[in-house]
């Protein structure tokens, strides 16, 4: 069989953009296993390069189509006496005439500048300064000659590598009760059997179950940072290489940045954008970025241009357009289990303090988590209202998934089979008293 760049990425010639990169990614996490040969990797990255791009793709794909411009010297008659073909004449001339002009003295030119999406005028990326001292797995993978399509000679990469060295690293997590799925997010190998989240994702289901590359495992909550929204999870079977954790505290407002998550259960989609700002937030910096995200893509990574990670992607504003944060990778470090409002809550109190009478209208000061007591039946709840307007209600050992809304004072809950309206009859940043249309009301503190 003909060996072409569809063969050697494993694809066939009708293959999507999107089965092309996934191919690239399994030949990438097998080179970086030690399990691809080195020299054929130079291969698969040229061929990577070029059916990854769609005009190069074209041209290769007419090129294989297309009869040749000359015969074989198998195929041409013999002849007698020294008749080559005038073709063979023109370009030794042509051959002869550049060696002398460039004999002259001309000076060579220069290299052609590749433009790459939201690259910064110094690509460089020097904002960001590894966690703890660890080295770069890919550090020392071998380099072509030629630099791949979209990267840049000063360090940053362009968006094909980026997809290609992060993939592995992403995974998505389904959250079930029992045997039903409940919901999907995301989530970052941080090595071994270890993998990161977001607490609002580990904790709503009562089994999680974590899908990296083709593999599923089963996971548990291993620290539960709810402070922070920020949960660790235990990866039964699992052995994923670290991701290398940058630092928000070194990025600037426009730097270019990576999102990769599996919003709505669609595992490894990227997208791109930059950070829009920086916001001091409780002994850390929270991210906020264009890079879009959707519901699913909690959990996460946010990737500087090098490949670092720099943020867990926590939640978004659905009341604006593009507002989109990010948890600062460093407080993986220093996690710890603790109860909290997490950084959604805070976000929107403090959104809440800044407008308090739109914020009234939207309802932004519920989200949050909140303790409430049943003053007749002496019951107690744990409430959590989250920002895209989903919530869940933990009683006992039970947890109740469903949606909010908020207008005119009134504050409607909807569970899978219960719906009711409750009446607002306090709303402050540390309090809130809900009563129903029966009398019995809520009593409710911020956590």
């Amino acid at each position: 069989m003909k060996r072409t760049l569809y063969t050697i990425l494993g694809v066939d010639p009708l293959a999507t953009s999107e089965e092309i990169a996934a191919a690239y990614a399994r030949l990438h996490a097998a080179f970086q296993s030690g399990s691809y040969d080195r020299n054929d990797w130079v291969l698969v990255r040229e061929a990577y390069a070029v059916l990854s791009n769609t005009d190069k793709r074209a041209m290769y794909d007419r090129s294989q189509i297309a009869p040749p411009l000359t015969r074989s010297v198998e195929q041409a008659p013999a002849q007698q006496g020294f008749n080559l073909d005038w073709r063979y004449g023109l370009a030794a001339g042509l051959l002869v005439a550049g060696l002398v002009y460039f004999a002259k003295g001309r000076p060579p030119a220069p290299a052609p500048v590749i433009a790459t999406q939201g690259a910064t005028q110094d690509a460089a990326p020097v904002l960001m300064q590894d966690s703890g001292g660890r080295a770069d797995p890919f550090a020392a993978q071998p380099q072509a000659a030629q630099a791949p399509a979209g990267g840049s000679s000063s360090g940053a990469m362009g968006m094909e590598e980026l997809f290609a060295k992060l993939s592995p690293y992403v995974a998505r997590i389904n959250m079930y009760r029992g045997s039903t799925q409940t919901g999907t997010g995301s989530g970052v190998a941080l090595g071994g059997d270890a993998i990161i989240t977001n607490c609002h994702v580990a904790l709503a289901g009562t089994r999680l179950q974590v899908k990296l590359g083709q593999d599923s495992y089963e996971a548990t909550v291993a620290v539960a940072d709810e402070e922070r929204d920020l949960c660790k999870l235990s990866v039964k079977g699992l052995n994923a290489p670290p991701v290398v954790i940058g630092a928000s505290s070194d990025m600037r407002t426009g730097q270019r940045v990576i999102a990769i998550g599996a919003p709505h259960g669609l595992d490894l989609t990227i997208s791109d954008g930059i950070v829009s700002s920086l916001r001091p937030l409780d002994g850390g910096t929270l991210i906020q970025t264009t890079a879009p995200v959707s519901p699913g893509s909690s959990g996460g990574g946010l990737f500087d241009s090098a490949g670092r990670l720099v943020g867990i992607v926590t939640f978004q504003m659905r009341t604006g357009q593009n507002l989109n944060f990010a948890a600062p990778a460093e407080w993986i470090g220093s996690m710890r289990s603790r109860s909290g409002s997490g950084l959604i809550g805070k976000m929107s109190a403090e959104r809440a303090q800044s407008d308090p009478a739109q914020s009234a209208r939207n309802g932004d000061m519920v989200v949050g988590q909140w303790h409430c007591h049943d003053t007749i039946g002496g019951t107690s709840v744990l409430i959590s209202f989250h920002d895209d307007r989903t919530l869940e209600m933990r009683y006992e050992n039970r947890v109740s998934p469903g949606r909010w809304m908020y207008r005119d004072g009134q504050l409607g809950i909807q569970f899978a089979n219960v719906a009711d309206t409750m009446r607002m009859e306090e709303l402050s940043r540390d309090k809130m008293i809900l009563k129903f249309n029966v009398g019995q009301r809520l009593v409710c503190a911020r956590r």
